[in-house]
């Protein structure tokens, strides 16, 4: 790969990472706000609520959402590679 194939890639990936980061944590609050009360009635320790609960619901979650992850990396990062005349000079040629 040249240079310029790993720039956009860490580029990317980096952007991939950060929506990912940002919505699992949103989906995770929110679903705490809704299922406090079921965990509350049953009395489980934040510790039980995230061996047993959030390890599987996160990766589901990420699973479930992958595509919008890497549709919203694509859209933040479209505009910063059409406006670079180097970026987009390279994507002219191939």
């Amino acid at each position: 790969m040249k240079k310029l194939d790993w720039y956009i890639l860490r580029k990317f990936i980096g952007t991939f990472v950060y929506s990912l980061g940002i919505l699992l944590v949103i989906s995770v609050v929110i679903d705490i706000t809704e299922k406090v009360d079921d965990f509350m009635k049953h009395n489980l320790s934040f510790w039980q609520v995230v061996t047993e609960y959030y390890i599987g619901f996160v990766p589901h979650i990420a699973a479930l959402l992958f595509p919008l992850f890497i549709f919203i990396s694509v859209i933040f990062l479209l505009p910063s590679w059409l406006t670079n005349p180097r970026l987009s000079r390279y994507w002219l040629r191939e």
